[in-house]
């Protein structure tokens, strides 16, 4: 029972922090770019992060978790690999606070009433400032409900709307790499295999793999049942969903918000972790001052006019998560010593993720 138990809460966590934001996005994304390229994007940075998870977590048993990402990079690629990760873990990671806000911003007019539904991004940062400051069993605990309560409210919306990929194109050739930023947004739950890991030595529960590949693929299927429900209501294709008009009643468009509110607040912890304790063990700055950037910088941005909700989303997966996983990769083959299929599917998956993030980078200031 207590392996069942330690389990459930490795898979909960690592689906608390891989189910979010880019989720609203993907609908937009089917209908632009087909359903055809759609889930062979989903099939594939599934598959593509379950491998680099796994060579991480390998990392990380090899290292005994005594350095985190950043800390590795500097040690084993030197100063200017880690200068360059640190701009692509911290301000991607910041970058995915402010996506959250902005989101928070609309879920407030959805669900909010009146005058507060104007400070609906203000009231998200300050209940999801509280949980900062719990410990990692009770967060795992809290993580594994909420995403049980999204999973419910995702069936639903797929019940109002099982036949929509009926009404997406299978392929649209001009936007054929358009899904690659939002799905590896949408799929990327790096931040969770530390906190897993440590979750893992404390209940001796070793099946770590399984862990990885159920997390990772139960997230890509609730993904698709949003997909398909989403397209099947009302033909609401606006970028995020929310935008654009729709005939769905008041109490539909309430319990939206409430997925909403549970999928960006459950992965905005772990993030907000990752990055104070990459300040914290890798840049040595003060527990006040990491704590200080987690909480401040995020709504500073937002506050200064950045609600570009889809180039957000681009630009978070297409550069800063995908240069996060060459990193990871590359410590990877420092660490481990990659040999065979092991070495031919990281180098594979270097080129992707950095031909990606080229790719990414001028498409968006195009």
């Amino acid at each position: 029972m207590a392996r069942f138990k330690s389990f459930l809460g490795s898979v909960g966590l690592l689906m608390a922090s891989t189910i979010g934001a880019g989720m609203f996005s993907l609908p937009y994304i089917f209908k632009e770019s087909g359903w055809l390229p759609g889930i062979f994007y989903i099939l594939l940075l599934s598959c593509a992060v379950i491998f680099v998870h796994y060579l991480y977590w390998l990392v990380l048993a090899r290292v005994d978790e005594k350095k985190r990402l950043l800390g590795l990079v500097r040690d084993r690629l030197g100063g200017v690999a880690f200068y360059t990760a640190l701009v692509s873990i911290v301000i991607g990671l910041l970058l995915t606070l402010v996506i959250y806000l902005i989101l928070a911003q609309n879920f407030g007019k959805m669900i909010l009433p009146p005058p507060l539904d104007n400070y609906g991004a203000a009231l998200f940062w300050l209940a999801v400032s509280l949980p900062l400051l719990l410990k990692l069993p009770r967060l795992v605990g809290a993580e594994f409900l909420a995403t049980i309560f999204k999973v419910l409210i995702v069936l639903l919306v797929f019940l109002l709307g099982k036949d929509g990929l009926s009404v997406v194109a299978p392929v649209n050739i001009e936007n054929i790499f358009l899904p690659f930023g939002a799905v590896l947004f949408s799929l990327a739950g790096w931040t969770a295999i530390e906190p897993m890991f440590e979750w893992q030595k404390k209940n001796g529960d070793s099946k770590f793999l399984s862990k990885l590949a159920i997390g990772t693929f139960f997230s890509a299927a609730i993904y698709l049942i949003f997909i398909i429900g989403i397209l099947g209501s009302d033909g609401v294709f606006s970028p995020d969903v929310f935008t654009g008009p729709s005939s769905w009643p008041l109490w539909e468009l309430q319990i939206f918000a409430l997925l909403g509110i549970l999928a960006i607040w459950t992965p905005y912890v772990p993030v907000s972790l990752e990055i104070k304790n990459g300040l914290e063990k890798d840049l040595r700055l003060p527990a006040f001052w990491s704590f200080a950037a987690v909480l401040i910088i995020p709504p500073v941005i937002f506050l200064s006019g950045f609600f570009n909700f889809l180039g957000a989303i681009g630009l978070a997966g297409g550069v800063f998560l995908a240069l996060q996983y060459v990193f990871i990769l590359l410590v990877s083959k420092k660490i481990l010593a990659l040999s065979g299929i092991r070495k031919f599917l990281a180098n594979l998956l270097l080129f992707v993720f950095l031909a990606a993030a080229v790719y990414s980078v001028a498409h968006y200031f195009q």
